[in-house]
């Protein structure tokens, strides 16, 4: 059997979460995909000439992908 690495990569933005209302730190775990550090909501950005946050339910499909290389990094 092998095991297959994964890579978690993050990313931390500022903005609104609509949930609880407050500029909070949001903390990326997708390309779309974001938590709320104040109220730890789960959020989906939309982009469509503004960037927007709105909620996340059990409906929202997230979609896991196989890391890709970084220039110079070897697979």
């Amino acid at each position: 059997m092998s095991e297959k690495n994964h890579v978690f990569m993050t990313e931390v933005v500022s903005g609104t979460c609509p949930e609880c209302k407050l500029r909070t730190l949001l903390v990326g775990f997708d390309k779309t995909f974001y938590r709320c550090t104040t109220c730890g909501n789960d959020l989906e950005q939309k982009k469509n000439g503004v960037i927007k946050y709105i909620i996340a339910d059990k409906n929202t499909k997230i979609k896991l992908f196989d890391h890709e290389p970084i220039h110079g990094e070897e697979n």
